[in-house]
């Protein structure tokens, strides 16, 4: 019996819920902490496979008993997994609530993690970073407990919280993590959502190399067309971030090439890569990025329950940050206001610093009320070397400077390329005129500034926004 139930179990780790499902059937317990335990099992299958009404009448037959405490964990869980696909927080406490395994080892690193998933659904994501650290120090310092898939499972998900949340020990911890992680062929997945996190968690610290060289290890482990679509993307993302224009600006049109080409009635987070294109798109072609919005919007399929995003308010955020902007450069002032100020005011509550501080630069753009731009700088603050951060200063530092207001549209367009060091022919390319007429805008760019030379614009400016 215990050799089949540890084929249930690593079947369960392989997300084939319907062939452990099978598994469980054919078994026969011969005590009654076998039958529930085999129930606890079965419970969790359903629950992961997305039918939370199932796996609520399997383990509502498991009669009360005295039972082993690894037994009773396990009901917990399965108990834990039913509140979390119901968003029933209180459930989900009160399941990890009835069972105390802190003192046995092999127990309580799943026990952490679970906790990290109900601070989570409370959008207490500053806690559950510290859960989610204290998981997988707990797991690799108990070499009784070892469990490399539920460390590769929680540093995948610290990966994307230090992505999006100013927390420097965990980032430092989580990279150590995936750098020295045993990772298997069965956790080409996680591996692969790790590195692309690692990647966005680099560039928005301001290490633009490193970022690039994750972004293309994750790429070679894409395990589908979409999620290769995806990397197109975060490439083109952080190529801009990084000043490489002219790379990001190819990598942009092959993704929306791709993107447009492609199914997107998935069940998994794909879906995301669409909004990020779109964000890219809309400056330079509010048509393209309206075709993308429209194929978003298409997609009917949930996400699946086991998902996050699922089950919160950040996928509406960042939806609403997106649509803002198109409406934006559609003319939809007051539309794109509205949703504008529900994506902040979301991100800013949850301590997502870096989208808060998007979300209200572009409210400054469309209402010129500086109220938004300070707080887009005390929202970025623990991104200080993120392209966003530079952003802010730029634009703070320009609105403090007539220079800047003396200059027409087409001259500002060409002086904030060269203020991010591009050459006059990438700048030609980016804007669609011809090298000449960059040359004449610089040309008086420099005079206005009374300088001679680029290198010395730069650094006026640089002076300018320290």
């Amino acid at each position: 019996m215990t050799d089949r139930i540890l084929r249930v179990r690593a079947l369960m780790r392989l997300g084939k819920y319907q062939r452990a499902l099978d598994e469980v059937v054919e078994l026969r317990p011969t005590t009654s902490d076998e039958d529930a335990l085999l129930r606890a099992l079965e419970s969790v299958c359903h629950s992961l496979a997305g039918s939370a009404e199932m796996a609520r009448r399997v383990l509502a037959q498991v009669r009360p008993q005295e039972l082993p405490l690894a037994v009773q964990f396990e009901i917990a869980y399965a108990r834990f997994l039913i509140g979390w696909s119901q968003g029933s927080v209180e459930s989900m406490e009160a399941a990890l609530a009835s069972v105390d395994v802190e003192s046995e080892p092999t127990l309580y690193g799943s026990w952490l993690y679970a906790s990290s998933w109900l601070a989570g659904a409370q959008e207490r994501y500053a806690d559950q970073v510290v859960l989610l650290e204290r998981a997988c120090k707990h797991v690799s310092e108990h070499p009784e407990a070892r469990d490399v898939t539920l460390l590769a499972h929680a540093t995948q998900s610290l990966t994307h919280l230090v992505r999006e949340i100013a927390a420097p020990e965990a980032y430092e911890f989580v990279q150590q993590m995936a750098e020295t992680l045993p990772w298997t062929d069965d956790l080409k997945t996680e591996r692969f959502l790790t590195l692309r996190g690692l990647a966005w968690a680099n560039a928005l610290r301001g290490s633009h190399e490193r970022a690039l060289e994750y972004a293309y290890a994750s790429r070679d482990l894409a395990p589908s067309q979409r999620w290769i679509t995806a990397c197109y993307a975060d490439q083109a993302y952080l190529a801009r971030m990084a000043g490489q224009q002219c790379s990001a600006e190819a990598m942009l049109r092959h993704a929306v090439k791709n993107a447009l080409a492609m199914d997107w009635q998935c069940t998994s987070e794909e879906r995301i890569a669409l909004l990020n294109l779109i964000e890219l798109t809309v400056d330079d072609d509010l048509e393209g990025a309206q075709r993308l919005l429209t194929l978003y919007d298409e997609i009917t399929a949930p996400l699946a329950k086991r998902l996050a995003l699922a089950h919160d308010r950040r996928l509406k955020a960042m939806e609403n940050y997106v649509r803002g902007g198109v409406y934006a450069a559609a003319g939809r002032r007051f539309d794109a206001i509205e949703l504008l100020r529900e994506a902040y005011f979301t991100f800013e509550s949850i301590q997502y610093g870096w989208r808060a501080a998007s979300a209200a630069m572009l409210l400054h753009s469309i209402t010129d009320d500086r109220t938004w731009l300070q707080r887009a700088g005390e929202a970025v603050a623990g991104f200080s070397e993120s392209s966003v951060a530079r952003d802010i200063q730029r634009r703070a530092a320009a609105l403090d400077d007539t220079r800047l207001s003396s200059m027409t549209r087409a001259q500002r367009r060409v002086f904030d390329l060269l203020c991010e060091g591009l050459p006059d022919k990438a700048i030609a390319e980016s804007l669609g005129i011809s090298p000449e007429t960059v040359k004449n805008h610089a040309a008086k760019v420099r005079s206005i500034f009374g300088v001679r030379s680029r290198s010395a614009l730069i650094a006026t400016m640089h002076q300018k926004s320290a």
